[in-house]
């Protein structure tokens, strides 16, 4: 057992090392996980006797496997921007504005509705750093539109960009799976978990959010735990209604289809289902709830801002708002046909393939491109632009499309790349002389001998770890999801259940990761007062991982034990 402590410790080293890059110096993403690349490497060279040919294998399927990755990011951002450049977003907003004028009503839609559809579309950061806008032209504070910018995404992520989480953390452990498991058997197993406890999160999560709203934000009698019990009583029924429709959503269709429709359906459903709700006046208290006079409002509530300046951001309405909502029904459409199992369209998409390709001659390195059944490349690709001619943008708004979505792309993609490349050199160094088990291997046989039986219980913070580091659900599942995985046959539970906990808990860590505080903290103006949104989102950060550590294990030993 001593060898195999020393040989974890070292495996260890490129991981812990990043993250210290990370969040201890603030490197970026790219540089600190160029670093772990490189000690990875050294480990694998020197200490795993990797032949050079296996190494640069393991290299190479990985950087690969990254533009996988990649393409989706790269069409969900580019639909994004032609949204945003045609006037899309804007319109979406004015219609927000004119809906409802209660601030609790405002809440549920936007975070329920509107930011689950978003996450579903683009992911990566977008639903906060779009739905923070819409709130303080709304007329919330900005720390509050900052903070429930991110609350509200938390259940989301694990779905997000068509699933990019999903597919590309199971990606990664295609190579370790058993045949019957391999590709989309396992892949629906990791979605349909993850849909039971997200769909069990959102059931509470709408209420939670008003709560913490009027706890955080409404006068000086409903800042306590009973003045905001008080408060959230009367809409309580409207948002359980739209939290269990939410969630009810979200899981029928991971379980049924799979990851990439879940968030898209379900924003879409409680959207409206609750436009239509609060039009009509069902489950809508008589008396509106609002914030206390900007008067008296904190000066952290501002976040520095002046609140003379929160009025000039005046949304107008660009278009008819079907024609604006109109890209986000196209691309849940055409998911929606292609994933239904009656259609059987899945196989035949994937037949149009590039590869597969044995990276320098090994089985356990086959690349492909499947590009008719990648979401990045169907249908991010075409329905932006489509959505260019629909609109009758110029051509001068689309080059700036494209333009800024390469732009915005690059860093993440060097940062996916190398990840990617990181994780399966760590994966791959079990290819050794001497049969030395692999890095990651070792590490989860030491994560499996402290954590036992409690597994379920570490697993959601570990996902999460990885979130808060590296800002991203998708990279922390392809960091850990072969941790995960390996761990949870060690200690002889479901695997399957175990990397669902592992994406969930991804998702837990969007709340407080660093780089994704700091970006909407930048997209609204109250860059510097990044700590006052972490103590926040702290709070429901916490709540969310022991949730899903307790329900995980439920799941695990209780309801489905026999789980592969």
């Amino acid at each position: 057992m001593t060898s195999v402590v020393i040989l974890a410790l070292a495996a260890s080293v490129p991981i812990v090392v990043a993250f210290a890059l990370l969040a201890g110096l603030r490197w970026s993403a790219a540089r600190s996980m160029g670093v772990g690349w490189v000690l990875a490497t050294a480990l694998a060279l020197a200490v795993w006797g990797m032949e050079p040919t296996a190494w640069a294998g393991a290299a190479v399927y990985g950087a690969l496997e990254g533009l996988n990755i990649v393409l989706i990011v790269f069409g969900a951002i580019l639909l994004m921007n032609y949204l945003e450049v045609s006037g899309s977003i804007e319109t979406i907003r004015w219609y927000f504005r004119r809906l409802e004028r209660d601030r609790r009503i405002q809440l549920l839609l936007i975070g329920l509705g509107f930011e689950t559809i978003i996450e579903g579309v683009a992911g990566f950061g977008t639903p906060g750093a779009l739905a923070a806008p819409l709130f303080i032209g709304l007329g919330f504070p900005p720390l509050a539109a900052a903070v429930f910018g991110l609350f509200f995404n938390a259940p989301n992520p694990q779905f997000g960009a068509a699933g990019t989480p999903i597919i590309g953390g199971v990606s990664q452990i295609e190579s370790i799976l058993p045949a019957a498991m391999a590709g989309g058997p396992f892949r629906q197993l990791v979605s349909a978990w993850t849909g039971v406890m997200t769909g069990l999160t959102f059931a509470f999560w709408g209420l939670l959010g008003v709560f913490l709203l009027v706890y955080w934000f409404g006068d000086d009698d409903e800042r306590s735990v009973r003045g905001a019990a008080r408060a959230a009583a009367p809409i309580a029924p409207f948002a359980l209604v739209l939290g269990a429709l939410t969630g009810a959503v979200q899981l029928a269709v991971a379980w049924f289809i799979g990851p990439a429709l879940p968030d898209i359906a379900a924003g879409f459903a409680v959207l409206a289902v609750g436009i239509v709700m609060a039009d009509r006046d069902v489950l809508v208290p008589t008396e509106r709830w609002t914030f206390p006079d900007r008067e008296g409002w904190l000066d952290a509530w501002l976040g520095g801002l002046d609140p003379s300046s929160l009025d000039t951001d005046e949304p107008r309405k660009r278009m008819p708002v079907w024609k604006a909502w109109s890209p986000y029904v196209a691309v849940a459409v055409v998911l929606l046909v292609t994933r239904w199992p009656t259609f059987d369209l899945v196989s035949v998409l994937q037949g149009f393939t590039i590869g597969p390709y044995e990276i320098f001659g090994y089985e356990t390195m086959s690349w492909s491109l499947a590009y008719l059944y990648l979401p990045g490349t169907m249908p991010f690709l075409p329905v932006a632009v489509l959505t260019g001619l629909f609109y009758r943008m110029d051509a001068g708004e689309m080059v700036d499309a494209w333009a800024e979505s390469g732009r915005q792309v690059a860093t993440a993609a060097v940062t996916l790349v190398v990840a990617v490349s990181l994780t399966q050199v760590m994966i791959q160094s079990s290819i050794n002389p001497t049969e030395t088990v692999g890095m990651m291997s070792v590490l989860s046989l030491v994560l499996a001998e402290g954590a036992g039986a409690a597994l379920p219980l570490v697993a959601p913070w570990i996902g999460a770890l990885g979130t808060f580091v590296t800002g991203s659900n998708t990279t922390s599942d392809i960091l850990f999801n072969a941790l995960q995985y390996n761990a949870a046959a060690d200690v002889g539970i479901s695997r399957a259940l175990v990397v669902a906990i592992q994406n969930v808990g991804g998702g837990v860590g969007n709340m407080v990761s660093v780089l994704n505080i700091a970006a909407i903290s930048g997209v609204i103006g109250i860059a510097g007062r990044e700590g006052d949104i972490l103590r926040k989102v702290v709070v429901p950060t916490v709540v969310f991982a022991l949730f899903v550590g307790a329900v995980g294990s439920l799941l695990v030993y209780v309801v489905a034990p026999g789980v592969f």
